[in-house]
C-alpha cells in the first residue's frame, strides 16, 4: 500500500510540472455546461476539445512488479448528445492516445458526464468517463477506458484529473493524467 501511495504521488508531481511547462491549453468552464437545465440544453451539439498528458505502465497482477515507464498524451474531441437524468451524454468524435512514439487512434466512443453527489468526491465538481474504441498503427483494435473529474481552485484554472486503462491485446496498460478542456 505504501508503494502504491508514492507511486500515486510521483505520478501527480510529474503530471503537474508537464502541465506547467505546457500552459498553451485554451480552457473553458466544463463545470458549467451541467450548472443549470437551460444551460445544459443550449450546449448540446457542441463540441470540445481534452488535451492531456501523463504517465503509464503494463498493469500486472502483483502490484509491487508496477513501473511507470511510458509518456502519454492525449487527444479527445467530443460534443454533448444529449441530457439524461443525472447529466450529459457524450459522443467521440475523434482524437488520439499517444503511448511513448506509438499512436492509437480514436474511431468511436461514448462518454457521460456530471455532478457528484457522493460526499467521498467532494472537491470535484464535475465527473465524467469514456468508453473509446480504437485502431493501433497496426490496425489492432484497442480499447480505452478513461474516468476523470474537474478540480478548480482559487490559484489555477480548473483542470481535468484523469485515470483510465489502455487495452491492446492482451497487455493492459494503467494511465494517469491531468488536461486541460477547450470548445472547439
Amino acid at each position: 500500500m505504501k508503494h502504491a501511495k508514492r507511486l500515486l504521488t510521483l505520478v501527480s508531481a510529474v503530471i503537474i510540472v508537464f502541465l506547467v511547462a505546457f500552459p498553451s491549453f485554451a480552457t473553458i468552464d466544463a463545470a458549467s455546461v451541467l450548472e443549470s437545465p437551460s444551460a445544459a440544453t443550449a450546449s448540446i451539439g457542441d463540441s470540445f476539445l481534452i488535451q492531456a498528458r501523463g504517465r503509464a505502465g503494463v498493469q500486472t497482477d502483483e502490484r509491487e512488479d508496477f513501473q511507470i515507464s511510458y509518456l502519454t498524451g492525449m487527444n479527445l474531441e467530443f460534443k454533448i448528445l444529449r441530457r439524461g437524468d443525472r447529466g450529459v451524454v457524450l459522443e467521440v468524435i475523434g482524437g488520439s492516445f499517444s503511448l511513448n512514439s506509438t499512436v492509437y487512434a480514436f474511431e468511436e466512443g461514448m462518454g457521460v458526464a456530471g455532478k457528484p453527489q457522493n460526499e467521498r468526491l467532494n472537491g470535484t465538481e464535475l465527473v465524467f468517463g469514456f468508453r473509446i474504441n480504437g485502431t493501433s498503427p497496426e490496425g489492432n483494435s484497442v480499447e480505452i477506458l478513461l474516468l476523470g473529474g474537474v478540480r478548480r481552485n482559487q490559484d489555477i484554472r480548473p483542470i481535468l484529473i484523469m485515470k483510465g486503462r489502455l487495452i491492446v491485446d492482451d497487455i493492459a496498460y494503467v494511465f494517469g493524467q491531468l488536461g486541460r478542456i477547450k470548445r472547439v
